[in-house]
């Protein structure tokens, strides 16, 4: 699209509806979650196993979408908004479960394998929020140079210039399929380090029978070794 182009659909004004302003907004919102520690939730019962599981199925999901939706720009087009809102959703969620995690965290006493893994998990947990805001604003910006240069200009004269061009809205694709790849990959790779980390946890909790060998684990670490 050329500038005069863009410049006469400026004169227009802005049209602040327009779902890519829609979908800023929701993000920004979306960091409201950030401070939020829910700790337990039924009769005491630790919230971080129970909220883990929103982001474990939606990253995956909404990776692999955008994955698909790069090659097939038309389902981008016809399923970018609600593609935008689910990554948002998982993207609060990461925040929730990483606050109810460093409160479970807080009430363990793991000692040695146990805790440098629940260290290491805690790690990766924060590179994948990193990588997924990343994403999510991405596959945002993706969405509305497909709009802006296909010939739907939002009447912001900034953000119309910028994302106009073709080659912009190819370069954006290709970043989200490498966010893609490296969000999914550390999706897996904070789960399983929290899943050895569970594992060394009940190992530890074990109790000790007369023959030497471990009984059977807990379903939590106990005293000494787990939760109060």
């Amino acid at each position: 699209m050329s500038s005069e182009s863009i410049a006469a659909e400026g004169r227009d004004g802005v049209d602040w509806r327009r779902a890519e302003f829609v979908l800023t907004l929701l993000a920004f919102f979306g960091f409201l979650t950030v401070p939020i520690r829910i700790t337990t939730i039924y009769s005491g019962l630790p919230a971080h196993p129970l909220f883990v599981h929103v982001p474990v199925v939606l990253i995956p999901t909404t990776v692999v979408a955008a994955v698909v939706f790069m090659f097939k720009p038309e389902w981008l087009s016809r399923y970018g908004i609600a593609l935008a809102a689910v990554s948002i959703v998982a993207m609060s969620s990461i925040f929730l479960t990483m606050q109810a995690g460093a409160a479970l965290r807080a009430t363990l006493h793991l000692q040695g394998q146990a805790a440098k893994l629940i260290s290491e998990h805690s790690h990766a947990a924060h590179i994948l929020a990193f990588l997924y805001v990343i994403f999510t604003a991405t596959l945002i910006v993706t969405f509305a140079a497909q709009r802006i240069s296909g010939g739907m200009p939002t009447g912001l004269a900034i953000v119309d210039g910028l994302l106009s061009p073709r080659s912009v809205f190819t370069a954006l694709r290709v970043v989200l399929v490498l966010l893609s790849i490296g969000a999914g990959y550390m999706t897996f790779r904070t789960g399983d380090l929290g899943a050895k980390a569970v594992w060394e946890g009940r190992l530890q909790a074990a109790p000790v029978s007369e023959a030497g060998s471990p009984g059977e684990p807990g379903l939590y670490p106990r005293s000494g070794a787990g939760a109060h």
